[in-house]
């Protein structure tokens, strides 16, 4: 029987407490029997075992949340804006992933990270339980549907991003940067708890001006934490060394040029997103405006993709082949009727139209990468 103290949560005095003393009395026990060291082994872990459920029994509360910890991305991976298999690939969260403050304890459980982004799942526990109703007013609808606590981010560190030699007034590093606030978004456990994932994109500046090591040290510091009914201040801070997952990683070479000055650069997969990189090229006449071209993309069957700036998860859609379908919208009617059919029409049909007023396309073939 082996117990891992590092991935849970528990009450270490009383722990160690019990723990020493019945190690000295074993260790003394079989010293003068001179048995073999897999029976000290055994022993101890029984007794490890009946006094934590000795714990248990008289901290049913402890017991029940217990096995949340090193577990969290199993109960919110799929609610997530980008689900997938997060606790087949996580680890625990190592270093300071407990702080308090106020009467509020979060503890940062699992983390994960690949080229695109780092993944954290967390528990927040309040004294004080949450306001009634909360649960109700902050469900929201849509792709956000579900539960969120937002984290306000007073200062994050990664130990990768060296200070600037020069920088301008109000971005990083200057005082009056701000970085953007954490969607910690999950479930609540109880009205005490609340249980979630957050990401951090590491697209998004200062990140994205930096290369990504295969390890780093990131520490974040909260200030904050809110939802629609919800506003707790404080200072949760948390450090931790981070291993990047390169195993996962494929970039698709595109460089495709648009009249409209846009390139089609790259195209990078990891399990969990797809995200089209884009460059600045050469305009030609008569595309001047950036948005004179737009752009559609279907996938393997022919579904309309749901993306964020050519940003999107590849869980609901068939990715052994992406087409990208671009048009020309000269002017804000031509645009709105478009789209207008673009929206109404049936999905079977939807592919033959794209192909009647396509300008360019591009179809890069994904093979059996997400069919693994």
């Amino acid at each position: 029987m082996q117990i891992k103290f590092d991935d849970i949560s528990v009450p270490k005095e009383k722990l160690e407490q019990i723990v020493n003393q019945n190690m000295y009395e074993i260790q003394v026990q079989y010293k003068k029997k001179k048995q073999k060291n897999y029976l000290i082994r055994g022993t101890v872990a029984a007794v490890i075992a009946l006094s934590l459920a000795g714990i248990f029994t008289a901290h049913p509360t402890f017991a029940a949340k217990l096995p949340l910890i090193g577990h969290i991305f199993e109960r919110v991976q799929n609610e997530q804006m980008f689900p997938g298999n997060f606790d087949e690939v996580a680890e625990p969260v190592t270093g300071s992933n407990i702080s308090q403050s106020g009467g509020v304890t979060m503890t940062l459980s699992e983390i994960y990270c690949d080229s695109r982004a780092l993944y954290v799942s967390a528990m927040i526990e309040s004294e004080e339980p949450f306001p009634a109703g909360v649960k109700e007013s902050n469900m929201l609808e849509g792709s956000d549907i579900g539960y969120h606590m937002y984290l306000w981010v007073e200062s994050q560190e990664f130990d990768f991003m060296t200070l600037p030699d020069t920088f301008i007034s109000g971005e990083w590093p200057d005082e009056n940067f701000e970085w953007m606030s954490l969607d910690l978004k999950g479930e609540y456990i109880d009205e005490h708890t609340f249980v979630g994932a957050l990401r951090i994109d590491f697209s998004i500046a200062p990140i994205a001006f930096y290369e990504i090591p295969n390890e780093f040290h990131w520490k974040l510091k909260v200030n904050s934490m809110r939802n629609q009914c919800y506003t707790k201040d404080g200072a949760w801070e948390f450090e931790t060394d981070v291993t990047v997952d390169w195993s996962g990683i494929k970039v698709i070479d595109v460089n495709e040029n648009l009249p409209n000055g846009r390139v089609i650069h790259t195209v990078t997969l990891t399990p969990y997103e797809i995200y089209v990189d884009d460059r600045i090229g050469k305009t030609e006449p008569g595309f001047e405006r950036y948005d004179s071209i737009q752009s559609i993309m279907l996938d393997a069957d022919g579904r309309r993709i749901e993306d964020r700036v050519g940003h999107f998860s590849p869980v609901l859609y068939n990715m052994s082949k992406l087409t990208m379908y671009f048009f020309a919208t000269p002017t804000e009617e031509v645009h709105d009727a478009i789209f207008e059919k673009v929206h109404t029409l049936p999905e079977e049909q939807l592919r033959d139209y794209l192909e009647e007023i396509v300008l360019r396309k591009i179809e890069i073939d994904l093979g059996d990468y997400y069919c693994k």
